[in-house]
Parts: structure tokens; sequence; C-alpha cells
């Protein structure tokens, strides 16, 4: 397996549908905002190529010192086939430090993603937070990188320098404010 990231649009319709159907609405921006965001510098989408096949997308934004691996799916006949974690280690290897937010761990997928995301090299922060309505934890590659709540604001703010665009990201999720609550206050408010 030797893949190579591909941030064109020669593969946009494959990595649009891939991203409709791999996100739940309520965790996802307009395809064409991501598509726009990563024609700047600050963010790519990729389409992940493997020998000419398409096998999956990430998006992810460089927030300085760090990057928010804001989205990664894989095709959904290949899941379960180690694509995943040879993705991971690929972007660990390029980007060192890697964040990422996964719905909190309630149920039977969202307890597999989590562990997934341990097994391939990511650590517990016991960050949580909540945005439009859902619950997230945070995970990171690297265990002395301090999650705060500044840092978490720029896996927004640095999407884009377009105004415009800048506006509809914080339209549609919470850009301004993390307010990070410890695990037990979570669990006594649901």
């Amino acid at each position: 397996m030797n893949y190579t990231y591909i941030n064109d649009l020669k593969y946009k319709d494959k990595l649009e549908e891939l991203y409709l159907s791999a996100f739940p609405k309520e965790e996802r921006f307009p395809f064409d905002i991501l598509e726009d965001c990563s024609k700047e510098d600050n963010s790519d989408l990729y389409a992940i190529i493997d020998d000419d096949k398409f096998i999956g997308m990430c998006y992810i934004v460089n927030c300085e010192g760090a990057y928010y691996l804001m989205y990664l799916a894989v095709e959904e006949e290949l899941r379960n086939k180690k694509y995943g974690s040879k993705i991971l280690e690929d972007l660990k290897e390029k980007y060192k430090t890697l964040f990422l937010s996964i719905d909190e761990p309630t149920d039977e997928i969202s307890i597999r993603r989590k562990n997934f995301y341990l097994k391939n090299g990511f650590y517990d922060t016991n960050k949580y937070y909540e945005d439009t309505g859902v619950w997230y934890e945070v995970l990171c590659t690297n265990s002395q990188y301090e999650i705060t709540e500044n840092n978490m604001m720029k896996r927004y703010t640095n999407m884009t320098s377009n105004i415009e665009l800048a506006r509809v990201i914080s339209n549609t999720f919470n850009v301004n404010t993390i307010n990070f609550k410890e695990k037990e206050y979570i669990e006594g408010e649901r």
C-alpha cells in the first residue's frame, strides 16, 4: 500500500459523494466550503488514491503547530481492511501533531471509532465540548500537546481568510466559543 494524497478537483464527485455518505448532516459543512477553503494555503482536502483507485478522503486544517483532522473517511466497501490505519500512519508522519474530534463514545459504533483512533496512535485528552447539539471528545497524536480553547477555535478560523466563507463557517458551527467540560459533568447533563 503506497497511497497518493491529491488535492485536485479531478476527484470532486467521488470526494463529495463519500463526504455526504460518511458524515451526518449536523457534523458537516456544505461541501463547496471545504472545496473553496482547500484552494487556500491553510487547509487541504485530499482524495486518497491507491494504484489509481479512489479509497478515501480527508480534510485537514493548519492550526499553527498542530493540524486538525476535521474529516477522514474510507470508501464503505474498503472499511475494516486496514486502509484507515495506513492513512493515519501517513498523516501522522507528514503532520506530526494531529488532533481531532469524535462523537462522544456512547454506542457501539462511536466506541469502535474511538478505539480505532486510540489503536492508531491517538491519545485521550480528556477534553469534551458541545457544538450544534453534538457532544465531542478530542483526541491527539501528541500526548504533550495541550488542547486549548484557542487552538480548538483555530480549527474553524484558520480554514479561510475569505470573509464570506468565514461568515458561512461561523453560521454553521460554533466558531468563537469552546467550553470544555469534564466527563462527569457531561454524564450528569444527560
